[in-house]
């Protein structure tokens, strides 16, 4: 199990009426429970970038789709520290409370 608190940036530019191009950064540490051929147990880091677009569906609320690539490691704090990198595709509904 990997646990972790990630800070995110988002950057949005609205392409056409209602749809949003969103870049978002994210940093992040975390622990894991585990030992593993690429990773020490304990403490690390978390990195990660998403590309995606938003389109607002109604006032409150908007679909969202797009790719990720995110990287866990431990900064060689411990050994082994080669990590994971992987890619992924996102897909979400947000609603806005305001």
């Amino acid at each position: 199990h990997l646990f972790g608190l990630e800070l995110g940036f988002v950057f949005k530019r609205e392409i056409i009426k209602d749809l949003d191009f969103r870049i978002t950064a994210g940093l992040g540490v975390a622990t894991i429970d585990t030992r593993t051929e690429r990773l020490a147990k304990g403490f690390t880091f978390l990195e990660n970038g998403s590309l995606g677009f938003s389109y607002k569906t109604s006032k409150k609320t908007a679909i969202y789709i797009g790719s990720n690539i995110g990287h866990v490691s431990n900064l060689d704090f411990k050994s082994p520290n080669n990590g994971y990198t992987f890619l992924g595709y996102e897909i979400g509904i947000s609603y806005s409370i305001k």
